[in-house]
Parts: structure tokens; sequence; C-alpha cells
């Protein structure tokens, strides 16, 4: 028989509940409305990246039994851009850009949702690009046995992802600024929550420059 932790419908009912917990400990704290409804959106997604990354998890069963019996390190790659003995770049490329699509979203929100200056993005990059596969090492090593394979490429290109997603927000930003200033748009509602992310977006930038000048005179 084999016993395993399901992907898909499972997730959402748990997910769910823990969301509406978070938004009740939110809502005390007296955020907008548009900060719960971003913060909501965020959430889901990262939901459904648990969902497509980490699950099913098998914890018993004859593929278990056999995986067992592999030498754990034949399912990890340290080695960047190696694809196996037979794989190639071309054959990899499509998944390269799944796990670089997967990401996007995560670089673009987290704005919405946290208020980061460059710099300190710029560390994000790397921890949420080994997020995911650090926890499918701290799986593997829980169940004894690599039920997803380890790839320093995943990595790579998750990494790739969250920059792609935050340069793509900064432009977001910048021309939202400029287009709503030159048609004097008056901002109201979630286009007003947006002009407020994109100034301090802005702002934090510039003033992170203005400090580092003065600190250099």
């Amino acid at each position: 028989m084999t016993v395993q932790i399901p992907g898909d419908i499972p997730i959402w009912p748990l997910g769910i509940i823990v969301l509406g917990i978070l938004l009740v400990i939110l809502w005390l704290r007296k955020p907008s409305f548009f900060y719960l409804l971003c913060f909501s959106i965020f959430t889901i997604y990262l939901l459904l990246v648990i969902d497509k990354t980490l699950l099913p998890i098998e914890i018993s069963g004859p593929n278990v039994d056999a995986m067992r019996q592999m030498p754990f390190m034949s399912q990890v790659n340290l080695v960047p851009f190696y694809f196996g003995p037979y794989g190639t770049l071309a054959g990899s490329f499509a998944t390269m850009i799944l796990n670089i699509i997967l990401t996007i979203p995560f670089g673009f929100g987290v704005n919405f949702v946290a208020s980061l200056r460059a710099k300190t993005f710029l560390w994000l990059v790397p921890v949420a690009g080994v997020g995911i596969e650090a926890t499918q090492l701290v799986i593997s090593l829980i169940l004894k046995y690599p039920y997803r394979f380890i790839d320093i490429n995943d990595v790579i290109m998750n990494s790739l992802g969250v920059l792609i997603g935050y340069i793509v927000f900064r432009i977001f930003a910048w021309l939202y600024i400029l287009v709503t200033q030159r048609l004097n748009i008056e901002h109201e509602g979630l286009a007003a929550y947006i002009y407020d992310i994109a100034i301090q977006a802005h702002t934090t930038n510039k003033s992170q420059k203005t400090y580092n000048h003065a600190l250099d005179q």
C-alpha cells in the first residue's frame, strides 16, 4: 500500500484557513482593504507554488522502497548547467523557462505586501531561489530518500525569475507614475494604493542613493 501526502485539492482547505487567520491578524492592525487584497492574492500564489513544487509527497510504497535503495546524491545535481550524461541545454530549455516563469510573480508581487529597498531585494533574490530546492532537500532528508530531483539549475532559474519580476515591477512603477502624472489622473481606490506603492518604491530607491552619496563625501 502506498501512503502519500497528495497535491492539488488537499492543500487548499488548510491554506485558506491559514490565510483567513492571517487576514484576521492583519485586520486588527488596521491596514487598508487593498493591502489585504494584495496580501490574499500573493498568498494564493505561494500556495500554488507549494502545490506544484512540493506535492505530492510519498511516505511509503513500492516506489519509495525502490528510491531508498538508490544513492541519495544520484538525485542531486550541484553542477550549474549540467543536465546529466544524456541531457542537453536544448532538451532542458522548456523546464528552465518554466522555472523562471514560476518565480516572476514573486519578484513582482512581493513589493505590494512588503516595503523593500533595492539593496535588500538583492539579498532576497538568491534566498527565494534557494528556498524551493532547500525545502525539497529538507523533506528528502526527513523521508530518507530524494522524493524530488534537487537541481542547482532550478535554483539559478528561480533566482533569475525573481530578479526579472523585480525589474518588471520597477519599470511598471516608473511608467505608472509617469503616465498618471502626465495625464493628471486622480487616484482613488485600488489605483491610489498602486500609486502609493510605486511612489514608495521610487522614493525609497532615491533616498538610498542620496544617503550612499552623503556617506561617500
